[in-house]
């Protein structure tokens, strides 16, 4: 009796805490922020007992960088911090309780993030540009969080199941915001004016191009694989909206890079396709294709001919000028390059920045290319890790393909397929667009390890019988 009068006042104390921190936004001019604590305490109960439903939301975010902040005097917090703190304060609990725990944590990849992490740190000390290296550290630190956080807290449901299922709905819910913007003119969701191009739920129209290419594969996986109508209906309403997003947002690269993906599918999933069926998609993409050429404004016809004009658009000759600073600033300094995230730095100081300056517009320019952003600013070396990294990661995914379709698992091999191709041309599209640390890059990085623990797993329950088939003991 004695002792639990303490946890009773505790409780108690806990409770006239939430309350009255729920209390006190309503008299400010932000009263929306009392739902705050009680969702949060909700939300912490939930992930006490199940933490990969806050890695599921960090995912399921992700679309939506410009709505990730709590708002009004708080607007400096991001919602996924918040969720990433907590995350590491039960995964630090996990492993002082349970001392097998620590084995989700084993992956090849560790020894290439660590070595890049050093390459950037020696590439800072040596760098003109300090602050803005060391910033790139932190955020080098944090992609290590993250992935160590992915591998820990995705099991084999997660990678298979859930996952999936919030990537494909969470970048389709982004795309149907880019294009509720685009045709009711929502500032919200669009930017410009005179020529309004989507965003959805980013700050960039072609961040939602990068989005919608590693979205793409999920749905069409759903899409074609699933036995239920009524899902295949609703991918292919989401695959709809995101190539009709994708229209929107006038990327030229994103265009290009999304008809790839799209041949590509196509040409993965031919076999599965009946003759009938295979004549009623001709003819429904024949159908969208005159229909696209009669809605769609001249200008994204326009836009798109640049790709193919000779030195007249503005834009890419100005991505011409990149090339150059980097190609100078790569025989400068090969090895160490100029510190992690510096191109900016070194673009706004060299004479291209002045003969492309724009008036309301800021000199200090990223390179729209992943790859030249890391050679310049940690060098070969940085660039070799860099590399190696994401060398791995794509290994490991084809390794675990092997492994399914030697295990007799048609379905989940297809499924890695389909992964493979989403991260594939993300990584493609990161050639022409500027994020190091592009979170579903850091994902699929993560999740190859979770694939590849998930299929040697199965394979240590799977024996093979006599004629060299795979045998499932369960």
């Amino acid at each position: 009796m004695i002792a639990s009068r303490p946890v009773g006042l505790l409780w108690w104390a806990l409770v006239g805490l939430v309350v009255l921190a729920s209390a006190l936004p309503l008299l400010t001019a932000y009263p929306l922020l009392a739902l705050i604590p009680g969702l949060g305490v909700v939300f912490l109960l939930v992930i006490g007992r199940r933490p990969e439903f806050g890695l599921y939301a960090i995912v399921f975010l992700i679309p939506f960088g410009n709505f990730r902040d709590l708002g009004g005097p708080l607007e400096n917090i991001r919602i996924h911090w918040l969720l990433a703190l907590v995350l590491l304060l039960i995964v630090a609990a996990r492993l002082l309780s349970d001392s097998t725990f620590v084995a989700r944590f084993r992956s090849n990849l560790w020894p290439w993030f660590l070595l890049f992490l050093a390459a950037s740190l020696l590439s800072t000390f040596f760098s003109d540009y300090q602050g803005s290296a060391a910033a790139e550290v932190v955020l080098t630190l944090v992609a290590i969080v993250f992935f160590g956080l992915t591998i820990a807290l995705t099991d084999q449901i997660g990678v298979t199941r859930h996952l999936p299922i919030v990537i494909a709905t969470s970048v389709s819910l982004g795309s149907l915001l880019a294009v509720i913007g685009s045709v009711f003119h929502i500032g919200l969701f669009s930017e410009g004016d005179t020529f309004s191009r989507s965003t959805g739920g980013t700050a960039d129209p072609n961040a939602l191009a990068m989005q919608i290419i590693f979205g793409l594969p999920f749905v069409v996986f759903f899409m074609t694989h699933t036995r239920r109508h009524l899902v295949r209906l609703l991918a292919l309403v989401m695959l709809f909206i995101n190539v009709g997003a994708m229209v929107g947002t006038f990327s030229r690269s994103g265009a290009l890079v999304v008809t790839l993906v799209l041949l590509t599918l196509f040409f993965i999933n031919a076999r599965k396709i009946r003759p009938r069926q295979l004549g009623l998609l001709f003819a429904g993409a024949v159908a969208v294709l005159l229909l696209a050429s009669l809605m769609l404004p001249q200008s994204f016809w326009q836009r798109q001919e640049t790709l193919v004009s000779s030195g007249t658009d503005r834009s890419l000759n100005r991505r011409g000028s990149y090339l150059i600073v980097a190609r100078d600033a790569l025989i400068a300094r090969p090895l160490l390059g100029y510190g992690p995230g510096t191109f900016r730095d070194l673009y706004e100081v060299s004479d291209w920045a002045q003969r492309y300056d724009r008036k309301g517009s800021t000199n200090r320019r990223f390179a729209h290319n992943t790859y030249i952003e890391v050679l310049v600013g940690t060098g070969l070396l940085g660039f070799f890790f860099f590399a190696g990294l994401l060398i791995t990661a794509m290994r490991n995914l084809l390794r675990t393909r092997r492994l399914f379709l030697v295990q007799g698992d048609g379905y989940h091999a297809d499924e890695v397929l389909h992964h493979l191709v989403a991260f594939g041309f993300l990584l493609l599209y990161m050639a022409m667009f500027s994020d190091v640390f592009q979170k579903f890059m850091l994902l699929s990085i993560g999740l190859s390890a979770v694939w590849l623990r998930t299929a040697l797993a199965a394979a240590a329950e799977t024996t093979v019988d006599s004629y060299g088939a795979a045998v499932s003991p369960r």
